[in-house]
């Protein structure tokens, strides 16, 4: 389940993931690295986007855990 996430750069909708077969790879935002879908991870948005919760697929990033619990304030 989503959840929201408060930081210093503001509010966050923030879902784990288990890690899966897929095959997909994302790009983290926070280390540019990339980061396989075979790996547990953090899915997040910001809240403050248009439709909050409900956003859609394409506000999603995949992030490495250490890197959203250390990405820089706005």
């Amino acid at each position: 389940m989503p959840r929201a996430a408060e930081g210093p750069d503001g509010t966050w909708v923030v879902q784990q993931v288990r890690g899966s077969s897929s095959g997909k790879v994302y790009t983290c935002p926070g280390c540019l690295q990339d980061l396989p879908a075979r790996m547990d991870h953090i899915v997040a948005w910001r809240s403050e986007e248009e439709f909050g919760f409900n956003t859609g697929v394409g506000a999603r990033r995949h992030w490495h855990r250490a890197c959203f619990r250390s990405r820089p304030p706005r």
